[in-house]
């Protein structure tokens, strides 16, 4: 979310006002104060080895939280009141065991699973070892690939926006999206290969899952634009991961400027994003093969909503249906989900930011002793 890389500007800018008293060009009467800061390479090295140590950090909260928590809480039937993993090898006759440590995940409490990050993660880690929290990842990474670089070659076609072009990119990859669903919410994703077979039919992906990736593409569309503008309207200076080197000048302005396009776009997520990503997810789990398993409870019905094909039925819930059936406790379960995810997210950021400043302020220092 855009929005918080201005928390990381906003430390980024303080680091600015403490390195201010040894900038590269000296200030003079005629020289404005603008707001471009070179950092020297030692402290470029260090940000750097700081930003490799809080990968993981990152990665669990902007992946593993993000994506897989909140698909399999979308997903999950929050009616059973006991749900028993499957095996973690297809080989095996049996669920994997589970002891007295690890009872709450499989069925010690009547609450879903995905009610709490530890036991979505003891779950996952009980059917497929460490891998279970990352599942999909390199689909993922495939899919984000597929999607940057064909983004690129399309906005490179005269008058189509990159907007567009990244809809249309999207609706290219339905098949792979759907797939990666799967791969998630599957009890054993390395069952099922995208290379052998994995991939749902495309037609059939496209006919149910096109208008939802529309709404979903738009969602985020009017939240970016309007963050935008409402950055814009509180003339609140920005910082470009593009140019790492341009930090925007600290103002005590920039606190709650910044608070306040936060909250808006916050707000924008939970009533446009949220529940276009619902949406979407709910009806790309409908089309799961009725033979495969799931890691978590999951209505194929969608409370009698979806017939077979066998007995004429479209075999796959419509929008209407997905959004419907999805229970105001499960609302409640996914809102929540969110909050935790979004106060994930600052404090990694707070705390990847309180570690490279005073960092960056000592390497200035030895880079220039006259400091």
């Amino acid at each position: 979310m855009s929005s918080h890389y201005q928390f990381t500007a906003m430390g980024l800018s303080v680091l600015r006002r403490s390195l201010e008293s040894n900038p590269d060009t000296p200030d003079t009467p005629d020289t404005p104060h603008g707001p471009t800061y070179n950092l020297p390479p030692l402290t470029w090295g260090l940000v750097a080895l700081i930003t490799l140590v809080f990968l993981p950090a990152f990665l669990y909260v902007s992946y593993t939280v993000k994506s897989v928590y909140t698909t399999l809480a979308i997903v999950e039937n929050p009616s059973p009141a006991a749900y028993e993993a499957v095996a973690s090898d297809e080989t095996d006759a049996a669920p994997a065991a589970v002891d007295g440590a690890d009872e709450e995940v499989a069925a010690a409490s009547n609450k879903p699973v995905t009610a709490s990050l530890r036991r979505t993660y003891k779950l996952l880690r009980t059917v497929n070892g460490w891998r279970g929290n990352y599942r999909g990842f390199f689909l993922a990474v495939l899919i984000f690939i597929l999607s940057a670089v064909g983004t690129l070659v399309l906005s490179a076609i005269p008058f189509l926006p990159p907007l567009v072009a990244g809809l249309i990119v999207s609706l290219a990859l339905v098949q792979l999206q759907a797939a990666w669903v799967h791969t998630v919410i599957r009890a054993n994703p390395s069952s099922t290969s995208i290379f052998r077979g994995g991939l749902p039919p495309f037609r059939r992906t496209f006919e149910a899952t096109s208008i939802p990736t529309f709404l979903l593409w738009a969602a985020n569309i009017v939240v970016t634009l309007v963050s935008m503008v409402v950055t814009r309207a509180l003339k609140l200076d920005t910082y470009d991961i593009r140019n790492p080197n341009t930090v925007p000048q600290f103002s005590p302005d920039m606190i709650w400027k910044t608070i306040v396009v936060f909250l808006v776009a916050v707000m924008l997520v939970f009533l446009l994003t949220l529940p276009a990503n619902v949406i979407l997810i709910r009806v790309q789990a409908s089309l799961l093969p009725p033979d495969e398993d799931t890691v978590v409870p999951f209505d194929r019905s969608f409370n009698g909503t979806v017939e077979p094909a066998v007995v004429g039925g479209r075999s796959y819930v419509t929008i209407k249906d997905a959004f419907r059936t999805f229970s105001r406790a499960s609302w409640k379960r996914i809102i929540i989900l969110y909050i935790k995810l979004h106060v994930l997210s600052i404090l990694v950021n707070a705390l990847y930011v309180a570690a490279i400043v005073p960092v960056a302020l000592w390497a200035n220092r030895k880079a220039d002793p006259a400091f």
